[in-house]
């Protein structure tokens, strides 16, 4: 089988075995392979390329995606898995762990704190969106430990920071109430913080 190359958008070189396209490398990756014009490359060598493709490509859309957010291992692996399968990703995935790209402790802090300083998510709900994202219980839990957690006040919080015009009718005051229970407060907790702002729970 011979192998040819044509120039593509950008850093991108399309190739072709026996004139017929088979898969697109970024140039430099192209450059480096050892191959050049019209070589003769066999089966073997075609599936080790395919392969190192595989994984360069996975791990620069990786890179991309967390220049634009953090994201935790399982997360992100999930993501590469859906476009490059199982091995690219799981490689490029551990490449960005060794160069600590990725570190589920460090974005489990930082999500974490987010969901409950700017969302006001209460820790339950806050542990089930850690746990979805795939990060280990252990470092989920001692993260949740170090939040000062305060349901009721925090709801109260809410309650007048937000929706104080919003408790006149029985039908406001129930779809708050439906919202404080998404976001993770128990419904005894809710009714606490509604006695203490002096608003009649919905029936």
């Amino acid at each position: 089988m011979k192998i040819t190359s044509k120039p593509g958008n950008g850093n991108k070189v399309h190739i072709y075995i026996d004139n017929e396209y088979t898969l697109t490398l970024y140039d430099d990756f192209w450059y480096r392979s050892g191959y050049s014009e019209g070589q003769e490359i066999s089966d073997d060598e075609l599936a080790s390329l395919k392969e190192e493709a595989g994984f360069r490509s996975a791990y620069e859309k990786g890179i991309k995606y967390l220049s634009m957010r953090a994201y935790s291992e399982r997360e992100l692996y999930n993501k590469l898995k859906m476009k490059f399968g199982d091995d690219a990703s799981r490689r490029a995935v551990d490449k960005m762990l060794r160069l600590g790209y990725i570190n589920d402790e460090e974005f489990c802090r930082e999500y974490a704190k987010y969901l409950f300083e700017v969302k006001k998510y209460d820790i339950k709900r806050i542990s089930y969106e850690l746990k979805s994202k795939g990060i280990d219980s252990e470092i989920a839990d001692n993260t949740l430990k170090t939040l000062d957690n305060e349901p009721i006040q925090r709801i109260i919080d809410v309650l007048r920071s937000k929706y104080e015009r919003n408790l006149e009718t029985e039908k406001d005051r129930k779809r708050l109430v439906n919202r404080f229970i998404r976001m993770g407060y128990s419904y005894r907790d809710i009714k606490d913080a509604f006695y203490e702002v002096g608003v009649e729970m919905p029936q």
